[in-house]
């Protein structure tokens, strides 16, 4: 049973990462239960239902109060509303052997370690991003006695944890030191490349429709958030403005969201295109009108450690990527030789990296030739999948050894 909160499926915009391994995991024989929000959380949007079969996966939806787009505080009554609701509903699933916990936020994390010692079961806490560390370095959290709080109930899903799951190679440095390098396991971000296959018609036909035939298209496509950076992107935007056949895409929401629609129209920027998320299904269409795609983040330490979904997702589609963000996914766009890098929060080195993809066509073509073979190596999902599988299985097997040991 895994409870998360931002659980995406393929109708809905953003990263499928939970959906796709469930998928797997049902069509291996297992029984998956999600309990998820029942509000969208790039547009804020209820769902309007409660429960559904998907692909095998069954999957329950908790109400959850809408304000993730609003401040901090705001937010925090929203995660803590999922928590509440969530626990109340994993609570009467049955037949249940391994408690998955998702954080960002903690708060479902913490509500998925009550439901698993409760229930006796096995308990894995995976971190998608240290989010308090983020919150306390951008200046989002500077409440120390919320952070103290929020702090010990991290420390408690560390501890109480069976098995602590990682997306990044860049986290190992900052997990606690009494974790056990067994307890740790590695299941990274990936892609399943064969929906990124035979796009390029089908986009070509978004590129009509939206007037971009003869464009240089430079998209970016996730959230847009504090962490994203968009005003780096939007400053080179307006130094590209005498480029008219150059033109910025970007898809998505969030919280920062108001703050690109106000750039866009105080600085009279023409040549940034602003369009609300897509579905997962669709996002392979709309990658494929690009020459080159962006992968931002503010110049924070912290923040230079993630594997981001997206960037698997444009090395999928044959693109360059342009990326700010150091360490592990660098290496991994450095390897490939599909991409460049660029300093954080420098708009001069942002406009010089797009303008050599402008002007190389073959270093273009290229890149994203290399991008996309490298992904199918080493970031096939399915891969990944079946690493997952295994632990999941060793996890419950050491369990059963440790019953049978008392």
């Amino acid at each position: 049973m895994l409870i998360h909160e931002i659980f995406v499926t393929p109708d809905e915009g953003g990263g499928t990462r939970h959906y796709e391994f469930a998928k797997f995991l049902v069509k291996n024989g297992h029984k998956v239960t999600v309990i998820a929000s029942d509000v969208d959380y790039l547009s804020g949007k209820k769902k309007n239902r409660r429960s559904e079969l998907r692909d095998g996966i069954e999957i329950h939806y908790a109400p959850t109060f809408s304000f993730v787009h609003s401040n901090f505080f705001a937010r925090g009554i929203a995660f803590f509303s999922f928590s509440a609701s969530s626990f109340l509903i994993a609570a009467k699933v049955k037949n249940v052997d391994i408690v998955w916990g998702t954080s960002p936020p903690l708060f479902q994390a913490f509500s998925s370690l009550l439901i698993a010692k409760l229930g006796r079961k096995k308990f894995i806490y995976e971190v998608r991003d240290l989010w308090l560390d983020f919150a306390k370095e951008l200046g989002v959290l500077k409440n120390k006695f919320i952070l103290n709080i929020l702090r010990k109930i991290e420390k408690i899903l560390y501890k109480r944890s069976d098995m602590v799951m990682i997306n990044s190679p860049g986290f190992y440095p900052y997990l606690p030191s009494f974790l056990s390098k067994e307890k740790v396991i590695l299941i990274p971000n990936g892609v399943d490349t064969k929906n990124f296959a035979n796009s390029i018609a089908k986009g070509n036909d978004i590129k009509k429709r939206m007037g971009l035939m003869n464009k240089f298209v430079v998209l970016y496509a996730g959230n847009i958030g504090i962490a994203n950076d968009m005003d780096n992107i939007l400053k080179t935007a307006y130094h590209l403005n005498k480029f008219e056949d150059i033109v910025f895409v970007l898809i998505g929401d969030g919280i920062y969201k108001k703050n690109v629609e106000r750039f866009i129209i105080s600085n009279k920027i023409k040549n940034v295109m602003l369009l609300n998320p897509v579905s997962k299904k669709e996002i392979p269409k709309y990658i494929s009108i690009a020459d080159v795609c962006l992968a931002t983040i503010k110049n924070t330490p912290l923040l230079q450690i993630v594997y981001p979904n997206k960037v698997f997702d444009y090395m999928a589609s044959g693109k360059p990527t342009i990326l700010t963000i150091g360490g592990a996914i660098r290496n991994v766009i450095e390897n490939s030789k599909g991409g460049l890098y660029v300093t954080p929060g420098n708009p001069t080195e942002l406009k010089k990296a797009i303008l050599y993809y402008y002007n190389n066509k073959s270093a273009k073509l290229q890149h994203g030739e290399n991008a996309r073979n490298y992904v199918k190596q080493h970031f096939e999902r399915s891969e990944i999948a079946k690493k997952l599988e295994i632990s999941l299985l060793q996890l419950l097997d050491k369990g059963d050894r440790n019953e049978r040991s008392k």
